[in-house]
């Protein structure tokens, strides 16, 4: 505790220590992000894997990691709960992507990706861990906070991408699943343990860095109690609102663009005919625009309505499906990283300040850990269900038209999840 005690006393904000932390656990999950796709031809051809049976690996680690929601999100709403969460987390982040280079059976792959990993991404991930303990840090600046926390995958898929290529192609997958592991065990978790903290006030200060004059002045702005609820809401308050299940409706379904999009986007690149130079470029492009993009959406929904940003987000993103699907070689697909990163970059920082500006502080945790497991469902099997379309059709399209339609309705969904008002006193 000394440690938050003496870096709160400097003119930086406290808080700004926590989104670091988070964004650098993110970033070490970059190797299960689009790079993941690098590892399938190598392993399928080392171990004689299909591509579906490696796309269960991701669905297993969705699946373990969207049922340690309703566990880990009243745990963050402790006091040294997220510390806890994170700092373990790191170590068994790490310890399964280093023991996944010395594998050889298809099990130990489930077991160590598909559970250990999904485990450590409970913990480290940006469903609730992280974007929980940032909106508890902030209000006013809640948006672009949330924003940066989200931007650590993306930063992770910069860096691995190309490093991930390099060591493949000059030493072997089994070195770059060592190597990734190794980052995340020693960034981590001790940054985790040293910094993170539940609340400002546990150490003493206000969200934002507001002193008493400030947080008073916010209380009656007007404007922002358009945009963020003064209210803490329960958990069971808050399952009795219509807003919050067309919320769950949208996110749930939206998962089929975002799961199976992510991990096969770099294979039907190159299945179209594209070289693997090429679409690895296109990606690592895409995750520049999103680096770009999630700022601007973070620092929008903190002055517009979230969930009309959630809209155009949802649009931006099927129309960047679509276009993988009609174009065969054309130059028209240079299009793909301005299209489908600008749409697919608003789901992160904008779910979250949802679910906070909708919801309130206290019991966040609890409300968005409870509802993982419904709206992470569709996300953790749309890999295996484009790698068997695969399987079947030889092609990706039918997957993506079908991921593209999915956040169609997605964006009518989230349109009608207006803020619910708070109950009245009995």
């Amino acid at each position: 505790m000394a440690i938050a005690h003496i870096v709160s006393r400097g003119r930086i904000f406290y808080g700004w220590y926590i989104v670091a932390v988070a964004a650098i656990a993110g970033a070490s999950a970059g190797v299960l992000g689009y790079s993941f796709g690098l590892f399938f031809d190598p392993m399928r051809e080392s171990l004689g894997w299909s591509r579906t049976s490696i796309s269960w690996a991701i669905a297993i680690r969705s699946a373990i990691n969207m049922l340690t929601g309703p566990i880990y999100g009243p745990i963050v709403d402790r006091k040294h709960g997220a510390l806890i969460l994170m700092a373990g987390g790191g170590v068994v982040l790490g310890i399964s992507m280093m023991l996944t280079a010395a594998m050889t059976e298809l099990w130990q792959f489930y077991l160590l990706i598909g559970v250990a990993y999904g485990l450590a991404m409970g913990a480290e991930g940006s469903q609730v861990v992280a974007p929980v303990v940032i909106s508890k840090w902030f209000i006013r600046k809640r948006g672009r906070a949330l924003a940066i926390v989200t931007l650590g995958p993306n930063v992770g898929n910069i860096i691995f991408i190309p490093l991930a290529a390099f060591i493949i192609l000059n030493f072997g997958w089994r070195e770059a699943w060592f190597i990734s592991g190794l980052f995340a065990l020693l960034m981590v978790s001790p940054l985790s343990a040293l910094f993170v903290r539940r609340t400002p006030e546990d150490i003493g200060l206000r969200p934002d860095g507001d002193t008493h004059d400030q947080a008073s002045e916010r209380a009656t702005d007007t404007q922002r109690s358009d945009l963020v609820t003064d209210y803490d809401w329960t958990l069971r308050e808050a399952v009795r609102t219509p807003g919050l299940w067309m919320m769950v409706a949208a996110f749930t379904v939206s998962g089929a663009g975002l799961g199976g999009f992510l991990v096969h986007v770099l294979p039907a690149l190159t299945d179209k005919g594209y070289s693997t130079a090429f679409a690895t470029a296109m990606v690592a492009e895409l995750s520049v625009v999103v680096l770009v993009a999630k700022m601007v959406w973070g620092f929008l929904g903190e002055r517009i309505q979230v969930r009309y940003l959630m809209m155009v987000s949802f649009v931006l993103s099927a129309m960047g499906l679509f276009l993988v699907v009609v174009v065969d070689r054309g130059n028209l697909i240079l299009l793909l990283p301005l299209v489908y990163g600008i749409g697919g970059a608003g789901y992160g920082p904008l779910s979250s300040l949802m679910w906070a500006n909708y919801f309130g502080r206290r019991s966040l945790g609890s409300i968005r850990g409870a509802l993982l497991p419904i709206t992470q469902v569709v996300s953790a099997f749309s890999p295996v269900f484009a790698g068997a379309v695969f399987e079947s059709e030889g092609s990706y399209d039918l997957a993506f038209i079908i991921f593209g339609l999915c956040f169609v309705f997605a964006a009518g969904a989230i349109y009608v999840a207006r803020r619910p008002e708070p109950p009245k006193p009995v």
